[in-house]
């Protein structure tokens, strides 16, 4: 018995040191990637000396970081000691074509978004972001007025909601509606995908003025920005009336309870009764795995904002006048809620 259970402590020793060193090793990811060095290798084999050369790194230093990586899959180090190639797991960090992994990476690898997650502890006692206490400027700020920063932010979403809004497209049935408004729309993939599905549709998105024309430019090449106009605007403010259907989609998940009530609140001032409002979220219950939970815990720190049971979404929609007539399925965690007016 004795022996089992020294075996049992080594075994959450070793566990627990994989989990207490995961910052470094994602840190590690997130440099490698910064330096472009997945890209590079997708050209073929390297030495360290042409890496360092060609991303202007400290070759002795940038030789210790591929080795570590190397240590646990990320790259194959070759039997000569110096030189390096892709493996699966770097396949996925390259950036072209887009994968969601290499847009994340580069979201992750900033110093602000490091600096929010090193003021967690902050997070949990207050319950409030600690990204404005760790960058002194809120995260919608510093995405709004740093360009580098919109770009990172912009870039992991899009790819995340392109793959998701196609889903989307297909799990509701849009060709009811003749127009569609899509609030807090982003960049528009959401409404470029039911566009693409449902050619007699046409839309509006509404979104703040310095993602309008990227928005724009994603409709354009979608091919369908002949039916869709773009306002710019706020969702606390003013929404398009006239709509036969209302989406918001991974917006009211980066607000308390109020403020949500308060959105759906407005959205439903400018709906007729018959018109439906789809909230498109992704639920947590018991059952949600390690990545969902996780994800909502970096809404926290960001932004203050939480993933929510399906249940809390249903009251809160009826704290704003909304009934939740059926929930469809959309893969994984992804919900769409479709509500009207109580």
């Amino acid at each position: 018995m004795t022996e089992h259970i020294e075996t049992v402590d080594q075994n959450a020793n070793r566990q627990m040191m994989e989990v207490l060193q995961g910052a470094w090793r994602s840190r590690a990811v997130h440099v490698a990637t910064e330096l472009g060095v997945p890209d590079l290798l997708a050209e073929g084999e390297m030495t360290v000396a042409e890496l360092a050369r060609r991303t202007g790194a400290h070759a002795p230093t940038l030789g210790r970081l591929m080795r570590a990586l190397s240590a646990f899959g990320v790259f194959r180090r070759l039997p000569d000691g110096l030189t390096y190639a892709q493996t699966p797991l770097s396949a996925v960090l390259v950036s072209e074509p887009r994968n969601p992994e290499s847009a994340d990476a580069r979201f992750m690898a900033a110093n602000w978004h490091w600096a929010a997650w090193g003021d967690l502890l902050h997070t949990v006692r207050t319950g409030e972001s600690s990204f404005e206490k760790a960058n002194g400027v809120s995260f919608w700020e510093l995405t709004r007025d740093d360009p580098d920063a919109k770009q990172r932010f912009n870039a992991a979403m899009s790819t995340v909601s392109e793959a998701e809004s196609a889903g989307i497209a297909r799990a509701y049935d849009f060709s009811a509606a003749g127009h569609v408004v899509d609030v807090a729309g982003g960049l528009g993939s959401l409404l470029a995908a039911v566009l693409t599905e449902h050619p007699t549709v046409r839309g509006t998105i509404l979104e703040r003025p310095e993602i309008v024309p990227l928005a724009e430019e994603l409709l354009a090449k979608a091919g369908v920005d002949g039916r869709c106009e773009f306002v710019a605007g706020d969702f606390f403010e003013e929404i398009p009336a006239g709509a036969d259907l209302y989406t918001i989609k991974r917006a009211l998940h980066d607000w308390d309870d109020d403020t949500i009530v308060r959105i759906l609140g407005r959205i439903r001032e400018v709906m007729r009764p018959d018109v439906p409002l789809l909230i498109i979220e992704s639920v947590v219950d018991e059952e949600s795995d390690q990545e969902a939970l996780l994800r909502g815990l970096l809404l926290t720190v960001l932004v203050g904002g939480q993933d929510r049971p399906e249940s809390d979404y249903r009251t809160l929609a009826e704290r704003a006048g909304l009934r939740v007539r059926r929930s469809i399925p959309v893969g994984g965690d992804l919900r769409i809620l479709e509500t009207v007016r109580s």
